[in-house]
């Protein structure tokens, strides 16, 4: 029996190998009606090709903030922790130092001798005026006024580069009692992403408390292949899925690629700006994207009318009076329903888009007796 079957093989072998190689179908009427065929007109188009990826969710570096103390400081309250949303100079922790505190007295006391040399220097250019003190008097109270004032401008610069603003300077003379206190605040609206401080923490000089992001918008960081570089440009527009909501998809666009090619996978690295106005992505993500690419001219047919035998693609021409010719066919990468035939057919061709299987079912049947 199972030489009989293997005879029978080899005898439908070479027969199969004449039907690909472009033996007419033919159907009859009552097979036309039932097949349910469509047809369409071979035509060129403007046509772009996407090219699919994966890649990585991160956090927009534009809008992300690491928030750090200039002075070193002991950390007397801690108001957010990692998670919370904060809003722009929302305080994120409340700090003592030292430092600060010996900079904000000394500014407090060339303040002092400012406003002094001040005053002293109006009074006695009014004696100056009625002749009751010499010049040489005035020329003093002149110069002391001149050295506080420069003295003072040199304590408030360096209060600006503890962190502290103009505000916060000209409350001091108000506030003395809250010298040595500081507080850190978030630059923006976002998210505390990261928190490595607790109360009671020596925080050095420079070292981060807080990273606050906003996550409006994120990068999505791609691998592209080489041989796929000449598809892609800046600007593209780019088309994001993610598991989290499989029916939702993202848009964004191509915002830059690197500038050296990975030697080891042959790829470059693109980043993609994403909206995530709704907060539905969150850095670390993976996703899948498809990125438009360049817009060539080209013959295009539906994606529904290509089938495949091995590796080879097919399309079925209709030549009329229900005769069908399987025609080999060279084809690009697909988008939106459609793919490019690079060669096999002609304009004005009529290919069938709709019944194709039951077409290569009788196709096959008919090869095979």
């Amino acid at each position: 029996m199972n030489i009989f079957i293997k005879s029978l093989l080899i005898i439908a072998l070479p027969l199969f190998s004449v039907l690909v190689h472009g033996a007419e179908l033919e159907l009859s009427t009552e097979q036309l009606k039932t097949a349910g065929l469509t047809t369409i007109t071979v035509a060129s188009r403007e046509y772009a090709s996407r090219v699919k990826l994966t890649g990585i969710l991160t956090s927009d570096q534009r809008k992300s903030n690491r928030i750090a103390s200039v002075v070193e400081g002991i950390v007397t309250e801690l108001k957010v922790v990692a998670h919370d949303r904060v809003r722009e100079g929302q305080v994120l922790a409340k700090l003592r130092s030292n430092t600060l505190g010996q900079a904000q007295a000394d500014y407090l006391e060339a303040l002092f001798l400012f406003q002094l040399t001040q005053t002293e220097k109006t009074r006695i250019a009014g004696l100056r005026r009625e002749g009751i003190v010499s010049e040489s008097r005035l020329l003093k109270v002149n110069s002391d006024y001149k050295t506080a004032r420069a003295n003072l401008k040199q304590r408030r610069r360096l209060l600006s580069l503890t962190g502290l603003s103009d505000q916060q300077i000209q409350a001091l003379e108000d506030k003395p009692d809250l010298l040595a206190e500081f507080e850190l605040t978030s630059p923006i609206d976002g998210i505390v992403s990261v928190s490595t401080i607790e109360s009671g923490q020596l925080l050095p000089a420079g070292e981060a408390a807080f990273h606050v992001d906003d996550l409006s918008s994120l990068w999505l960081e791609v691998q592209i292949p080489v041989a796929s570089l000449p598809l892609v440009k800046v600007g593209a527009e780019a088309l994001i899925q993610v598991q989290s909501t499989p029916d939702r998809p993202f848009h964004g666009k191509l915002q830059s690629l690197g500038t050296e090619v990975n030697r080891q996978s042959q790829t470059l690295e693109g980043r993609i700006v994403v909206a995530n106005s709704e907060g539905l992505l969150y850095p670390g993500m993976y996703a899948e994207v498809s990125i438009s690419g360049v817009v060539n001219q080209s013959l295009t047919v539906p994606a529904s009318a290509v089938f495949r035998v091995g590796d080879q693609a097919y399309v079925f021409q209709a030549l009329g009076g229900g005769r069908f010719e399987p025609t080999q066919v060279d084809i690009g990468s697909g988008a939106d329903g459609l793919i490019p035939i690079q060669s096999g057919l002609e304009t004005g061709a009529t290919v069938v888009t709709q019944g194709v299987a039951e077409l290569k079912s009788h196709w096959q049947y008919q090869g095979g007796e």
